[in-house]
């Protein structure tokens, strides 16, 4: 692997240069690669990695959508790694303004001890501090600050600069330390706070109660899920003759890392016929499936509103019950004949 001092001597060349030319496009195929890996990775979260394999054998405008995303992850990743890099965590990445709000004077930081390593100098000076100017710490830095100029926002803690300070002190056979994790009492030489503090127990209870919601949403997960809807691009209601029809569509999910059969059906009721498209089906690990369902009936059998109720059964899991308010016609009073004239 070459030096940082190396790469700026090559990128100093002229660009038709083939020492700088080769390595350029090698670079920029492998983060045009790599941002179409992550690309279709965040995808297939949402659709499975199956459907995203057979959207990737179709033709883009068989799935606009998919592409349409998938295009601009493409041009947004390829854009961070090929140009924006480390100004993403300088300008976009909240992490630094979050750090600024959740730090105090006890924090423990990365910082510089400057007590010890001032003044600077050369390591054959007595007069000067440990830290000899090095620059190590900041040329190691994804972010470019200077963590000798104290705590800043752009600091993403990779710790960095601690391991190229001490490889520096090793060399020098002075003791480790000068760049460490510390509070700002401590760089200060100021008697350090207690552990347990106001702000330590706030933010230790919150994080308790962060476990436990998410500990009750992974408890109350269930394997599918299962919803009944109106049917779209379709009148809620139709009526032929004497019979009353509903539209309806069952929208199943499933959930599982596996394939799973369902069942769907509806629940007996007297004079309610039923039509599915689709009594049984079977889905993939993350795919999900729309079923229409045709509920009829006589007209004056029911009243506007009476629930319908649909059973959507898969194996190892209680069948689930999904209802609906059905539509019905007002009833139509019969015409009466002429009265019979009495006695």
């Amino acid at each position: 692997m070459s030096t940082r001092y190396e790469r700026l001597r090559r990128n100093a060349l002229p660009w038709k240069s083939p020492a700088r030319l080769w390595r350029k496009l090698v670079k920029h195929a492998f983060y045009l690669g790599l941002a179409f890996a992550v690309a279709h990775l965040v995808v297939a979260y949402f659709v499975s990695i199956p459907r995203l394999y057979a959207m990737m054998l179709g033709r883009p405008s068989e799935h606009p959508v998919a592409f349409a995303w998938t295009f601009a992850l493409v041009a947004g990743l390829y854009f961070n790694f090929s140009w924006f890099r480390e100004q993403m965590c300088l300008i976009v990445c909240p992490y630094g303004r979050l750090q600024s709000v959740l730090t105090d004077r006890d924090t423990w930081v990365i910082g510089y001890d400057v007590r010890r390593g001032e003044p600077r100098g050369k390591a054959k000076d007595p007069n000067a501090g440990a830290c000899v100017d090095c620059n190590r710490c900041v040329v190691v830095c994804p972010t470019g600050i200077d963590i000798r100029n104290g705590l800043q926002i752009d600091c993403i803690g990779c710790a960095r600069c601690i391991d190229a300070c001490d490889a520096v002190m090793d060399k020098l056979e002075r003791p480790r330390g000068l760049i460490r994790y510390d509070s700002l009492r401590g760089f200060a030489g100021e008697a350090k706070a207690a552990m347990w503090r106001p702000r330590t127990v706030l933010y230790g209870a919150l994080g308790i109660v962060g476990t436990v919601v998410m500990t009750f949403a992974l408890v109350r997960s269930v394997a599918y899920e299962a919803n009944l809807l109106r049917l779209p691009g379709a009148p809620p209601m139709t009526v032929e003759g004497t019979m009353v029809r509903n539209a309806f569509e069952v929208h199943v999910v499933n959930k599982r890392a596996h394939r799973a059969l369902f069942r769907i059906s509806g629940a007996p009721v007297a004079g309610v016929r039923y039509t599915v498209a689709l009594p049984e089906l079977t889905l993939q690990p993350l795919q999900s499936q729309r079923v229409p369902v045709f509920v009829s009936f006589e007209r004056g059998s029911l009243e506007d509103g009476s629930k319908v109720r649909i059973l959507v059964e898969s194996a190892g899991e209680p069948p689930r019950v999904l209802d609906a308010p059905l539509i019905a016609p007002a009833p139509t009073t019969a015409p009466q004949g002429p009265r019979a004239a009495g006695p």
